[in-house]
């Protein structure tokens, strides 16, 4: 079982080292098309005559390429932190211990660092998403390679 728990391991952290790649390059490459939308009460503030009328909701475009594997790898990180967390917990029933407390705590936030962000996006505006997950993934990743390290008895 253990030997699960350590392949689980290295599997969130090339599965979320993807979705983390994959969620900075949406961000630095759709920044501008990922900005929220004004919607039709808000009047655009500049200068021009012409684009003084307010802004008009426009349909979201649809998904790339890019941004179908941010949610798949994302969606599996997420599951592979939930088998890792099953098999942490049995390991923890069979009497088998990390070497460093703190272990506990990063795998905690791998667990739980994905569903956290999905709950404060709000999946209206697209940018914030990217973002809230992003910084999901770096908690993610950060905190499996540490949990990796602190089961392996490094410090």
């Amino acid at each position: 079982m253990l030997q699960f728990h350590l392949a689980v391991a290295w599997l969130i952290l090339a599965v979320g080292g993807i979705s983390l790649i994959c969620g900075v390059a949406l961000l630095i490459t759709r920044w501008r098309s990922l900005a929220p939308v004004a919607s039709a009460d808000t009047p655009v503030a500049t200068g021009d005559a012409a684009s003084a009328r307010p802004a008009t909701a426009t349909p979201a475009a649809p998904a790339t390429g890019l941004a179908r594997v941010f949610r798949w790898s994302l969606i599996v990180t997420a599951a592979l932190g939930l088998v890792q967390a099953a098999a942490g917990g049995i390991l923890l029933l069979l009497g088998q211990r990390p070497s460093d407390p703190l272990h506990y705590v990063y795998g905690a936030i791998v667990l739980l660092a994905i569903p956290v962000g999905y709950v404060y996006s709000d999946q209206k505006q697209v940018r914030r998403d990217f973002v809230i997950m992003t910084i999901a993934l770096v908690a993610v990743v950060g905190a499996a390679a540490r949990a990796y390290m602190t089961g392996m008895g490094m410090p």
